[in-house]
């Protein structure tokens, strides 16, 4: 009798397994399960109760460098804005990528660590299969901020760095300093511009921030020392609103009595530039110095190989002041510069 209801149960638990199995939920699990390990994720973000979330594969461009294919990039990053509001996880798979720059590093991490990007849902990731560029992100640091299936150590030739509030780390910035005049022969003339660059990014990412979350911001610097082919190379990064979206250049827009929606931030760029758009804002600073002009007059020193900023949907080469309207937009500010050294 025990044994005939023991065998019961047995088939009535597994006719209930196999109606499992072939409902949507199991089958949604399952091809997700083969996703993330197709893609060979090794890292993910953020966590979530709803097992159900589809997971959807993002291959990112294979030019995988911001300042070289600045559109695509930051269209691949709308692409997985758009999914993630969907409550979608997602994967960003850079396994077949055959360039990265360090760049885009910061610019990939920012993005995953911001609440309002990840809006709550999972984000898995893997690294380059090829060895060069494995080498470049694995190395970078990337790998403290997210949790990750293996560990690697940083190449003490890296710096990444992540902070809020918009603290100025003057500390940072004279570890910048060392590590570039260590690596490179430059003269000593450029030890203070140096140092000033980076003390007026981290002074003005306030300024470029959203005040209704004012204090939740994170900014993040990344220098990467490349000795193979002689070139320092640093990204700062805030992702605020961007410089044209800022109560700054909002307020600017209606003192010259233009209408904000209008404008297209093409136009903007010279006053910008000359330092016509200045701060109502009050805030104390421990540093405080001349803001986005200041940083414009330093970038055309010949220390500096390469010097960019890109805000919103503008990407200006403060080398000579020209720029570009993209095609896609980034809803933060990102300076990218590089120095080159004799090997």
């Amino acid at each position: 009798m025990k044994k005939a209801l023991k065998i019961k149960n047995h088939l009535k638990n597994r006719q209930k397994y196999q109606e499992k199995r072939l409902g949507p939920s199991y089958k949604r699990n399952r091809k997700n399960r083969l996703k993330r390990w197709k893609s060979g994720i090794n890292f993910s973000v953020g966590r979530t109760n709803n097992t159900n979330q589809e997971i959807v594969n993002l291959p990112a461009p294979q030019n995988f460098s911001l300042i070289l294919n600045t559109n695509s990039v930051l269209s691949y990053l709308e692409i997985a804005r758009k999914n993630l509001k969907k409550n979608r996880q997602i994967i960003f798979d850079i396994s077949e990528i055959t360039n990265l720059t360090p760049d885009t590093i910061p610019l990939l991490i920012s993005h995953i660590k911001d609440p309002a990007f990840r809006n709550s849902t999972t984000i898995h990731g893997n690294a380059p299969n090829e060895q060069k560029f494995k080498k470049l992100f694995t190395e970078s640091g990337f790998y403290n901020h997210v949790k990750g299936t293996n560990q690697f150590e940083v190449s003490a030739h890296n710096i990444m760095h992540k902070e809020s509030n918009f603290k100025v780390k003057p500390d940072l910035a004279g570890d910048i300093v060392d590590m570039i005049m260590d690596k490179g022969k430059f003269s000593n003339l450029f030890i203070e511009p140096i140092y000033n660059i980076f003390i007026e990014l981290m002074s003005n990412t306030h300024h470029h921030a959203d005040l209704s979350e004012y204090g939740t911001s994170k900014w993040w610097l990344f220098l990467f020392v490349d000795n193979e082919n002689g070139k320092i190379s640093i990204s700062f990064i805030d992702l605020g609103v961007g410089i044209f979206k800022s109560v700054v250049v909002e307020s600017y827009i209606k003192r010259i009595g233009l209408t904000t929606k209008l404008v297209d931030n093409s136009i903007l760029v010279r006053d910008l530039l000359n330092g016509k758009i200045q701060s109502r804002i009050e805030k104390d600073n421990e540093i405080r110095g001349k803001g986005i002009p200041q940083v414009v007059e330093y970038a055309k020193y010949e220390c500096f190989k390469r010097f960019y900023l890109i805000t919103n949907d503008i990407m200006i080469d403060l080398k000579d002041n020209s720029f570009v309207k993209l095609a896609s937009e980034l809803n933060g500010t990102f300076y990218h510069l590089e120095l080159d050294f004799e090997i």
